[in-house]
C-alpha cells in the first residue's frame, strides 16, 4: 500500500528506484519563531500566520517565543485550518516557551519534557507515526531551542552552555530533529560545533545546508532568516529591525535521519536568494512568494520559518536524495543546471498532479512556467525535489 501523502514525492522516489517498498510517508518538519505570541500581543497576526502556513503545510511544527497558553487553541482553530491538527500541552517556564503542533492523521503525540538552562527551557517533543495496518510505527523526537541572543563572547558562551545541557540530556532515538531560533552568528561558534562538529558528543547532527556560511555576505543570502523588517512596523507584534542578513533559524537532523532527509527541500520560506542585506523581505519585491505572502512574512514575525522533508516508515536506510542539479527561479522561468540529459523534468501541483513535463536535452534547461496558475509547485529531476511559488 502506498503511504505517501504527497503523490509528487512518491513519484520522485519511485523514479529514483531507491525505495523498494511503499510503507513510507513524506513528513514536513517546520520551525518558526512566532515573535512573542500572547493573547495581548496577537496584534491581528493570525491571518498572516495562516497565509504562511497554508503555503508550507507542515505535518510537524515547532514554535518558539510562545508566551502564554492561548496560542495552541488559536492556531488549531484559525491558522492550521486545512487539516486535523492538535497542539501539545502548553508548559509555562522561565522567559518564553516552545510549543509543537502535529497533524493527527499522521502522528500521535507521546510525550514532552523540558530541559532547563540559565535563560529558558529547551523543549523535547516525542511523536510516533500512524502507519497503515501491519507496518511498524516510527518515532521522531523534536527539540525546540531558543538560545541566548546577541553577539558578545559571553552570549556565545551561554549558547554553548545551553546546547551542552540539551546534548547531555538527549534522547537516544534514531530520528531526531533539532531546530528553532539558535541566534548563532557563525559556524565557528561553539554551540554550532557542539551540534555538527567532528567532536560533537554524545551524538552528531547534520546541517542540510552545509557548514560553510557567513552572515551579511551576498553569496550566502539564500540562507538568511532574520530579520524580516528594516524598520519598526505598527501592529505587527513588536520585534527587532535590521533587515535580512543573519542565519539564526535552523533544522539539524540526526545522522541516522540524514539518509531519509530530502536535502533539497530544506527551505528558509520566503527567502528568494536576493542579497537584501539589511533590507526587508519584500524590498525589492519578493521573487518566490506572492506580495501578500511576503507582506505576511514581514508582519507575522521578525524571523522566517524553516522547513525540511523527511521520509518516515518502511523505507531502506540507504535512501538518499542528494543531487548535483540546481534550480533558480527567474520570475516564471525555472533555470536548472547540472541536469542529466535524457531524464525527465517534471512539475507537480500541490496535490501531486503532473502539470508539466519534458526531457532534459542538455545539462542546462530553462522552463517557461508562465502558463501555470499562481501557486505552489514541486519541480523534480534526477534527485532534485524543490518547491517553488509562481
Amino acid at each position: 500500500m502506498r503511504y505517501f501523502k504527497r503523490g509528487s514525492v512518491m513519484l520522485l522516489v519511485a523514479a529514483l528506484a531507491t525505495v523498494t517498498s511503499f510503507g513510507a510517508d513524506t513528513v514536513r518538519v517546520c520551525a518558526y519563531n512566532v515573535l512573542r505570541y500572547t493573547a495581548d500581543n496577537e496584534d491581528g497576526r493570525l491571518p498572516q500566520y495562516r497565509a504562511i502556513m497554508e503555503q508550507i503545510r507542515p505535518e510537524l511544527l515547532m514554535c518558539v517565543e510562545v508566551a502564554d497558553g492561548t496560542m495552541g487553541p488559536r492556531f488549531v482553530a484559525d491558522v492550521l485550518t486545512w487539516g486535523s491538527y492538535a497542539a501539545t500541552p502548553y508548559i509555562d517556564g522561565p522567559d518564553m516557551n516552545a510549543q509543537a503542533f502535529y497533524d493527527q492523521q499522521h502522528f500521535s503525540f507521546v510525550s514532552q519534557r523540558r530541559i532547563p538552562t540559565a535563560l529558558r527551557d529547551i523543549a523535547e517533543f516525542v511523536f510516533v507515526t500512524k502507519p497503515p495496518s501491519g507496518l511498524s510505527a516510527d518515532t521522531i523526537v523534536l527539540y525546540a531551542l531558543h538560545l541566548k541572543a546577541s553577539d558578545s563572547q559571553s552570549d556565545a558562551a551561554q549558547r554553548a552552555s545551553e546546547v551542552r545541557a540539551m546534548m547531555q540530556s538527549m534522547s537516544t532515538a534514531r530520528y531526531v530533529v533539532v531546530g528553532g531560533d539558535l541566534n548563532i552568528y557563525a559556524p565557528t561558534e561553539a554551540a554550532y560545533q557542539q551540534l555538527v562538529g567532528a567532536t560533537a558528543s554524545p551524538r552528531r547532527f547534520v546541517d542540510p545546508l552545509g557548514t560553510v556560511w557567513q552572515r551579511n555576505v551576498s553569496a550566502f543570502a539564500g540562507m538568511y532568516t532574520q530579520c524580516t523588517r528594516s524598520t519598526n512596523i505598527a501592529g505587527c507584534g513588536g520585534g527587532v529591525t535590521g533587515g535580512i542578513d543573519d542565519r539564526f533559524d535552523y533544522l539539524f537532523v540526526s545522522q541516522e535521519l540524514e539518509p531519509r532527509t530530502l536535502m533539497n527541500t530544506y527551505t528558509a520560506f520566503g527567502n528568494d536568494g536576493i542579497a537584501r542585506l539589511n533590507k526587508a523581505i519584500n524590498n525589492p519585491p519578493n521573487q518566490i512568494v506572492t506580495s501578500d505572502v511576503a507582506d505576511a512574512l514581514l508582519c507575522a514575525s521578525d524571523h522566517l520559518p524553516v522547513y525540511v522533508d523527511v521520509l518516515l516508515g518502511d523505507v531502506p536506510a540507504s535512501v538518499t536524495q542528494r543531487t548535483t542539479t540546481r534550480l533558480q527561479m527567474e520570475s516564471d522561468t525555472a533555470v536548472l543546471t547540472g541536469c542529466k540529459p535524457g531524464q525527465m523534468i517534471t512539475v507537480y501541483d500541490l496535490v501531486g498532479r503532473e502539470v508539466y513535463a519534458r526531457v532534459a536535452r542538455d545539462t542546462s534547461v530553462r522552463l517557461d512556467l508562465s502558463s501555470l496558475k499562481k501557486g505552489l509547485y514541486l519541480i523534480t529531476h534526477a534527485g532534485l525535489s524543490k518547491r517553488v511559488v509562481l
